[in-house]
This record gives C-alpha cells, sequence and structure tokens, in this order.
C-alpha cells in the first residue's frame, strides 16, 4: 500500500514538473494549465484588491483614486531588477544592449526593404520543410529590448486609464456590481479580437457569452432595484455612474487585451513571440512614474483631486498591501493572457462574481439572494464553455 502510494506521489510530482520548466519548452496543453494557473491567481487578488480600495473610498479615508493607481503601476519598475539580474545587466551595460538593439531593427529593415518581394504564404505552405520553417522564424520568435521598450510606451496610457476609471468606478458603486459589469470586457474581447483575426466566433463562443452576459443582467437588475445595494452615503444616480466608470474600464481593458497579443503576433505566419514581462512591466512603471506625475499636480490645482500623502498606519498598510496585489496579479493577468486566449481570460475574469458576492455577504452583511447567486452560476457556465472551446483552438493550432 505504502509503495502504491510513492509511485502515484511521483507520478503526480512527474506530471507537475514540466510547468517548472520555461515556456519555450512546454506543450500546448501545459501552457494552457499554466495560464489557468496564472489566471486563478488574478481572480483571487482582484477581488482582494477590490475590497481594500472599495474600505478607502467608503469610509472616505482616502479617496485619491488617481495617486493610489500611479503608486500602483509604478511599483511595476522594480520588474526591473530581476531582468537586470537574471542577464548579469548593469544601467550602463543595459544601455548599451539597448543601442545594439536598435542598430540591429534597422538593420533588419534595410534588409527586408531591399530583399525582393515573396508570397507570405510561402513559410506556411505544405511544402515547405520543418527545418526552413524553424529558421525561418528563428530571428522573429522573441520581442526585441527596443521594440519591447515601445510596446511598454504604447500601453501605458491604456493600461493606466483602465485602472483608473476601475478603481474610481469603486468610490459609487458595491464591489460585486463593479466585478459583474466589469465581466462584460469578454464582449469587447471578442469583437476587437474578432477583428483582429485573434479570435473566432462560433456558436459555443456566442453561447458562453450569452450565459455570461445573461448572469451580468440579472445581478445588475437587483442591483439597480434596490436600497440596501448602494453603498452607504451614495444614491441611486451616483452608483449609476459607478456602473458607467466600470463599463468604461471593461472596455479598455478589452482593447489593450487584443491590442497585446496582436502585437506580439507575426503578421506574415500568425505566429507568436515571445514577450519578456518582467522588461515590459518595468518599463510600464518607468513610464508611469516619470511621465504622469505632473497629473497629479494638474488634478490638484484643478480641484479634482487634492494632493495629500496618506496618513496613519492604518491606510499606510492599505495602500502598500494594495500595490503589493496590484503588482503581482497584473503580471500574472499578463502571463494568462499570453498563455491562453484573451477571451478566456476576460470571460474567466467573470469568475471574480461569486468570489466579489461572499465577500460582500461576510464582510459587509450584503444580502445574496437566490438571483444573485443564479446570475453567478450561469456566468461560470458561460466561462466553461468558451474556455473548452478556446483550449480546443489552441491545442489544435500547436499540433
Amino acid at each position: 500500500m505504502l509503495r502504491k502510494l510513492q509511485t502515484s506521489l511521483a507520478t503526480f510530482i512527474q506530471s507537475f514538473l514540466p510547468v517548472l520548466r520555461p515556456e519555450s519548452q512546454l506543450l500546448a496543453t501545459q501552457k494552457w494549465a499554466l495560464g489557468l494557473l496564472n489566471l486563478s491567481m488574478v481572480i483571487v487578488f482582484w477581488v482582494g484588491s477590490s475590497f481594500l480600495v472599495n474600505d478607502l473610498f467608503e469610509s472616505n479615508v482616502y479617496r485619491k483614486p488617481f495617486f493610489i493607481t500611479w503608486i500602483n503601476t509604478s511599483c511595476f519598475v522594480f520588474y526591473l531588477i530581476p531582468y537586470l539580474k537574471h542577464h548579469n545587466y548593469s544601467v550602463a551595460q543595459f544601455l548599451d544592449a539597448v543601442q545594439q538593439d536598435y542598430r540591429k531593427m534597422r538593420q533588419r529593415g534595410l534588409k527586408d526593404a531591399e530583399a525582393p518581394a515573396e508570397p507570405l504564404a510561402e513559410y506556411g505552405s505544405r511544402d515547405t520543410s520543418e527545418s526552413d520553417l524553424n529558421l525561418a522564424k528563428l530571428p522573429d520568435d522573441e520581442v526585441g529590448i527596443c521594440e519591447t521598450l515601445l510596446l511598454s510606451l504604447q500601453f501605458i496610457v491604456l493600461w493606466f486609464s483602465a485602472n483608473l476609471v476601475t478603481n474610481a468606478s469603486l468610490s459609487y458603486t458595491l464591489v460585486a456590481s463593479q466585478t459583474i459589469l466589469s465581466s462584460t470586457l469578454s464582449f469587447f474581447t471578442l469583437i476587437f479580437g474578432y477583428l483582429y483575426r485573434i479570435e473566432k466566433i462560433n456558436r459555443n463562443k456566442i453561447l458562453g457569452i450569452v450565459l455570461s452576459f445573461s448572469g451580468v443582467l440579472i445581478v445588475t437588475k437587483i442591483d439597480s432595484t434596490s436600497a440596501a445595494d448602494v453603498p452607504e452615503g451614495s444614491t441611486p444616480l451616483i452608483a449609476l455612474w459607478g456602473n458607467v466608470l466600470a463599463l468604461a474600464g471593461a472596455l479598455i481593458y478589452g482593447i489593450y487585451t487584443i491590442l497585446l497579443k496582436h502585437k506580439i503576433t507575426r503578421p506574415d505566419t500568425a505566429q507568436e513571440r515571445t514577450l519578456n514581462t518582467h522588461l515590459f512591466f518595468g518599463f510600464v512603471g518607468l513610464y508611469c512614474l516619470v511621465l504622469l506625475w505632473p497629473v497629479l499636480i494638474a488634478l490638484h490645482f484643478l480641484g479634482v483631486e487634492h494632493f495629500q500623502l496618506p496618513k496613519g498606519a492604518h491606510v499606510i498598510k492599505l495602500l502598500c498591501i494594495n500595490a503589493f496585489i496590484t503588482f503581482i496579479s497584473d503580471f500574472c493577468w499578463c502571463k494568462a493572457v499570453l498563455l491562453t486566449s484573451p477571451l478566456t481570460v476576460t470571460v474567466g475574469l467573470s469568475l471574480t462574481i461569486p468570489l466579489a458576492m461572499v465577500g460582500d455577504w461576510v464582510f459587509k452583511g450584503f444580502h445574496v439572494n437566490f438571483w444573485y447567486l443564479f446570475g453567478a452560476v450561469i456566468v461560470t457556465l458561460g466561462f466553461l464553455v468558451i474556455n473548452k472551446d478556446e483550449q480546443d483552438d489552441f491545442t489544435g493550432e500547436a499540433e
């Protein structure tokens, strides 16, 4: 009996060890499993962060959505430390690497301009040997340093705006309501993904989207008609404004989720390249830290958000915990998008609904009735349908 137990344990560990390998060495199913693991971490962290920010806003202790978002995003600059350490770069050596990569990028551009035009289908044709195909991919299988820096600069506006309006919405509505409305980003993801030829539309995905949206409508209807659902000191009109902000955040999230996947995909072969997420996030944080602080001053003098340093150990502790959660969760979100598909991740985030509802019930005494539970269940079913269909597409293309 003991020997059988040891054998079973060894088999389990051996099946799990491949997930610890570099992503380039993982099979398609292992990448998908690792992506879902990252997604599950995002779900837990995002709900926790929402409650922390909501606690600060509802108690009116520190209602500074822009400053909180600026602090959280600027902390991403610490991702440059493991990147520099892994490559044994000093700051000067990193700048030299950037210059070398820029020269290579220019030389590659000049060669492409001088080379005779070839049919794009040649790389993907069945007549092309596997070795030739691999050689064709080698120069472009990884996003370069300069391209990553430009990508971070392009995304900082979308990234910061999405987080800002999401944090601001928590000033006016419940965590559960904000979470539910934010789950509508799956619609935007499917639409933009189809336009960029990243997502395919079929009956299963439409069914999953309809299920998810039906759950959103059910719970939102209850939220808009129940006075108990409005945060203390708020009104239904203010709660509506919070819902609008949550929908705006969902729209922006959907846009940059698809754009991220689109930017790292080669247009000729539709193959995804490897993006160094530490470098990407590190410069997102650096751009935020350096470029967006003047907005704090402008908002202060315009009277939109008065600048004030946090006071009290409780507020500082909540801000530090929230910054740490954002630091980890957004990185896991990016990995989940790159390892699975944008639609799976965006629909999967709707699973924060039941978790947020439990949190409102436990911490705030919010009454969860049958229709709330029913809405959460069908949203979960929608995710399961879409995840199965997307996984089949992903593993099929990889094979």
